[in-house]
């Protein structure tokens, strides 16, 4: 049947509203929606969570492009009062194909030049640990001077 929403499984035990009963919901009390989820493989399976945990299921979607029953004039509806709404499809479609494609196209020029980049970054880094280190050897030499000429000043 394709990808079902995380609650597809329970989703004949889930209390059920239709579409315009949910929009009566969204005009009374929209705040108290915390979000509506959408799955299917063409979002006609929606689930709507309120504040306090509660979720269930809205019946009645049709995928039409003009009828208000249809998932996508619900989101709509939602957008409007300010309710989130997540298409799991969408999201798992994107998240998968964006993981796919790691291929470089940079050219063999900038390849070599951030190659540079990094070889010139890693010498600054030494030559200012090294120069650190010299600093820290001098204030210790300086130091060990003062200590002498304080000890052989109080004789």
């Amino acid at each position: 049947l394709g990808l079902q929403g995380p609650n597809a499984a329970s989703a004949g035990s889930m209390p059920s509203v239709t579409v315009s009963e949910f929009q009566d919901i969204i005009r009374d009390s929209a705040k108290s929606i915390s979000i509506v989820e959408f799955s299917g493989p063409r979002s006609e399976t929606a689930v709507a969570r309120l504040v306090d945990g509660t979720v269930f299921e809205i019946t009645g979607l049709i995928d039409s492009p003009s009828d208000p029953r249809s998932p996508l004039k619900l989101a709509a509806i939602c957008r409007a009062s300010k309710i989130p709404t997540k298409f799991l499809n969408l999201e798992l479609a994107v998240s998968s194909s964006g993981s796919k494609k790691k291929k470089s196209y940079a050219n063999t020029r900038v390849q070599e030049a951030a190659a540079k980049e990094r070889e010139r970054k890693a010498r600054m880094e030494a030559d200012e640990q090294q120069r650190l280190a010299e600093l820290y050897q001098m204030e210790e030499a300086e130091a060990s001077k003062n200590a002498a000429a304080a000890a052989s000043n109080g004789q």
